[in-house]
């Protein structure tokens, strides 16, 4: 039982460090970087380059929602255990509280690698075509970026939304 209870408390340093980096990050691209850069527009291609392709930053952000989510499931899993099995557990206040959030932050990270990540590189791999050809963007390259651009807003803002209500359902699951 004691080693359980460090295993649980280590899995649970990894699941909240992880999460808090990882919403930081969504609420930083998604509320300020994105739109800034869409504000700016090329001049901004320089800087998303070195974030995108040398500093790797959706790399970083899908590790920490794979580690959150992997160790939350990981003491879902132990939880539930606890309680005698899934139906006592999901059956539970504080287990349906934390299914939902699980739910909710697996959802987030499926489309923040998908939806976020993959886009992010598609605009940074465009904008840098466009500025390695040293010729202003064509009207069917100016279309594309505009509709990566569009569906990356969509996608992170959706992404966000989803971040903040799992959190909000995890903290609160003790108390419903």
């Amino acid at each position: 039982m004691i080693a359980t209870d460090g295993v649980m408390v280590v899995m649970r340093f990894f699941h909240i460090l992880a999460g808090a980096l990882w919403v930081g990050s969504s609420f930083l691209f998604s509320l300020f970087i994105g739109p800034a850069a869409a504000k700016v527009g090329p001049s901004a291609g320089p800087l998303l380059h070195v974030a995108v392709k040398e500093r790797r930053v959706h790399t970083v952000i899908t590790a920490l929602a794979v580690t959150a989510v992997v160790m939350g499931w990981l003491m879902w899993f132990g939880d539930m255990e606890d309680y005698g099995g899934l139906g006592d557990w999901i059956g539970s206040s504080f287990g349906l509280g934390l299914t939902i959030g699980a739910v909710l932050a697996t959802t987030a990270a499926l489309l923040g690698y998908f939806g976020v990540g993959r886009n992010v590189e598609k605009l940074v791999d465009l904008g840098d075509s466009i500025a390695a050809s040293g010729q202003p963007p064509s009207a069917e390259d100016g279309a594309r970026m505009a509709k990566i651009g569009a569906d990356l807003e969509r996608y992170s803002k959706i992404d966000l939304v989803l971040l903040l209500f799992a959190v909000t359902a995890m903290a609160t699951a003790r108390y419903w």
